[in-house]
């Protein structure tokens, strides 16, 4: 008996393309507009048509199936690719197979703007649409935007944004993440790209403002609409319409308003696809208003990406952890979260909608960083259920809230069970001390908190606030930041990131303190601080690894502990201390008084004028006649010097005057102090400098410093051998060099 062979069909290829993506997904063959104007493949003047066809709002779809000849698939796809009127992008799609599993697929990308065909590297196998739109996103706009382009490109816009003053400075970054939310929703799109600039030459411009002012409409709905899940009942009210409702008030000629949206589009939000972890609306509101010279109208002083990503590795999150910040900002420290959460579940998607609608906590009281954190968590796939417009602080005033009382909210926080808390508070009226007390108080046992803040926080919290907190919390490690952190915001603060663990601190427990003074980063015009020698990823991972491991590295990180005896020293207690040494505050040795005189006032004279300055000048009148030490805490680059003085002299306004106390119970040798003080000067500066824009040191503080204190017998032996040998020398060095310039002058 002769069996016949059954014959390969394309209609069986046909039938697997519409099975995978719906009978009526694709127009077929018979039912393709010839407006697009496909020509024949057999070269005639006749009409011809591919056996596919989709059009998409960014792009149409042509696909070619083949029973067992993916080749000439492939031909049939480009040629017909090639060969017709669309003005818009195309995919082709070409594919052979008679069965699903062993099926031929070949894909490619035309671009209609330079007229290039790209063959795509996805191969044999079906994309769902989702699938095919990423991989032409991907292919059509690159690389992510590099920080470079981003600065460069909101820079720009900022510029266009001021011109005019179309929008005010303080709404740019809401005005900027609006548009960027809008290119999300498709009826904006739709919109937005059919608008166009009128013709009537008679009616041009009041055509112009009336199509401006519907795209005003359509971008505030659009914003409404994807943000439309109401607030949290723990918020105050806050409604999106009425946020962003000075959208309307915006009066750009619509050419120019579609140029704007147009940049943000292709040169921002295409591109921001491939590279969510970007904080590019916390990066827009820092270049805004920085830019503008408001930046001083904000306390918040924003983190930046390098130090946000560090403090997110500090707390060692893991997928099952619940993060809390109360204080948002832009929520940038949220959104690196939710990033490096989801990157643990490792594709489980309960864990993954967990992580976005149950283990992402924020609490912002600024309704423009609220809007920001709101609206960055949105474009960043969301995580937006629990933020909070309020204040995190319990005690504080919380008008027109749901569910308003400290108790509620203490209640539901905890009810979250937070287990992680990566905060950078505002800076100003001692609130980072509030912040961390707070944020201990919602932490879970053993939780960890994160916190970068003015380095002086703890030291000048010593002798009750601090105290409290290290009943509750120990503190695990100190690192400290450099003084040009926040450089890009104008301002020089003297920061460090703490690391606690909620368990009592024990007064035996050692603190690992970190020197990141210097993290390579420098600034570069136009770019900001960046990391110009590419050395950061090297440091931050032996950073980690010293800091996870609680392990010393010689002029780098020591460990040493807070407390001796009952005294708590936040600063650290010195290592192999000198036999005989005890801590003692500096108020305890000297009294202390602010100098009076002011440079821009000073009249030369007979008696010695002490400024920050190395060297001195004179003044025609004296406020002090005795022994003393002047000390500099407010002049920037002088900050820490010392100057002995023994006998009548005015100190500057920029310093203050220690002298013995006459009865107390710490004999001192006021010049061994002097030189003792020039030996620590790097360390008290370090712990005690402080400000947002101008670094000084506060006398009081000063006065609460501790010190070592030596017996009288150590710091006069001290003075009589070490100090004389050295006045000596130098005396001698001086005379030498005297005699040697001498010298010299015989030889011409």
């Amino acid at each position: 008996m002769i069996t016949k062979k059954s014959s390969k069909s394309e209609s069986v290829t046909e039938n697997i393309f519409r099975k995978h993506y719906g009978a009526t997904t694709f127009i077929e063959k018979t039912a393709i507009s010839s407006g697009y104007g496909f020509k024949s493949k057999k070269g005639t003047n006749y009409k011809g048509y591919p056996d596919f066809f989709k059009e998409e709002r960014d792009y149409c779809i042509v696909v070619e199936a083949k029973s067992d000849n993916i080749v000439s698939a492939e031909v049939e796809t480009q040629f017909y690719m090639l060969n017709n009127k669309i003005t818009k992008d195309i995919i082709g799609i070409a594919i052979s197979g008679q069965k699903k599993s062993d099926i031929k697929v070949s894909y490619y990308l035309f671009t209609s703007r330079d007229h290039k065909m790209l063959e795509l590297k996805e191969k044999d196998s079906l994309l769902s649409l989702s699938e095919i739109y990423d991989v032409y996103l991907k292919n059509k706009y690159g690389k992510p935007v590099s920080d470079e382009k981003l600065v460069k490109v909101l820079t720009s816009l900022n510029k266009r944004f001021h011109n005019s003053d179309k929008v005010r400075d303080t709404e740019r970054s809401l005005f900027f993440s609006g548009i960027m939310i809008a290119l999300k929703n498709n009826n904006f799109r739709s919109t937005y790209e059919s608008i166009q600039v009128p013709l009537s030459s008679s009616k041009n411009a009041q055509s112009k403002t009336i199509e401006a002012s519907n795209l005003n409409d359509a971008m505030l709905n659009a914003i409404t609409e994807e943000l439309k899940e109401k607030i949290n009942s723990h918020s105050k009210v806050f409604n999106w319409y009425d946020r962003f409702s000075f959208i309307k008030n915006i009066d750009f000629a619509l050419d120019e308003y579609k140029d704007i949206i147009r940049t943000i589009e292709y040169e921002i939000f295409y591109p921001f696809q491939f590279e969510t972890k970007q904080d590019i609306l916390g990066r827009a509101y820092k270049i805004f208003l920085s830019r503008a010279g408001k930046v001083d109208n904000k306390s918040i002083i924003l983190t930046p990406d390098h130090i946000k990503r560090l403090m997110i590795k500090l707390a060692r999150l893991n997928e099952r952890d619940v993060v809390l910040d109360t204080c948002t900002g832009s929520g940038g420290f949220l959104m690196e979260a939710m990033e490096e959460m989801i990157s643990l579940a490792n594709g489980n998607k309960r864990r993954e909608k967990s992580i976005k609608e149950k283990q992402l906590i924020g609490f912002e009281i600024d309704s423009v960083l609220f809007s920001l954190a709101c609206s960055n968590m949105f474009l960043h796939g969301d995580g937006r259920s629990n933020l909070i417009y309020r204040s995190s602080l319990l005690g504080e005033s919380q008008d027109g809230i749901a569910d308003g009382s400290d108790k509620e909210l203490k209640t539901y926080i905890r009810k979250q069970k937070p287990t992680k808390v990566i905060i950078n508070p505002p800076y100003e009226a001692n609130k980072p001390i509030k912040f961390v007390a707070q944020a201990i108080e919602y932490l879970e046992p053993n939780g960890k908190l994160i916190v970068i803040m003015p380095t002086p926080t703890l030291t000048y919290n010593q002798g009750g606030k601090t105290e409290d907190i290290l009943k509750k919390a120990k503190l695990d490690f100190v690192i400290k930041m450099p003084d040009k952190l926040f450089s890009e915001q104008k301002r020089t603060v003297n920061t460090s990131i703490f690391g606690f663990t909620k368990t009592p601190q024990r007064k035996t427990d050692e603190v690992l303190f970190f020197d990141l003074s210097d993290d390579g980063f420098e600034s570069v015009q136009h770019k900001g601080r960046i990391d110009k020698n590419g050395t950061w990823d090297s440091l931050q991972n032996e950073l980690l690894d010293l800091i996870l491991n609680s392990k010393e590295k010689s002029g780098v990180c020591v460990k040493k502990k807070i407390y001796e005896g009952d005294i708590l020293n936040c600063a650290g207690v010195q290592k192999n201390a000198p036999k005989g040494r005890k801590l003692v505050r500096i108020n305890e040795l000297f009294d202390i008084e602010k100098g009076s005189l002011q440079s821009s006032k000073n009249v030369a004279g007979d008696y010695y004028f002490i400024t920050g300055a190395e060297e001195w000048k004179t003044h025609k009148s004296y406020d002090y006649d005795c022994e003393a030490i002047v000390f500099v805490t407010s002049a920037a680059g002088s900050l820490g010097r010392t100057h002995y003085v023994n006998g009548k002299f005015i100190a500057s306004d920029l310093c203050v005057v220690l002298m013995p106390k006459t009865k107390g119970k710490y004999p001192i040798n006021v010049e061994f102090y002097n030189y003792y003080f020039t030996a620590i000067k790097n360390q008290i500066v370090s712990d005690l400098k402080d400000g947002t824009s101008k670094l000084t040191i506060n006398p009081e503080e000063l006065g609460k410093y501790y010190v070592d204190y030596f017996d009288i017998i150590d710091q006069n032996a001290f003075v009589n051998d070490k100090v004389a040998t050295y006045i000596k020398a130098k005396n001698d060095y001086r005379r030498a060099t005297k005699i040697f310039e001498s010298e010299l002058e015989t030889l011409k």
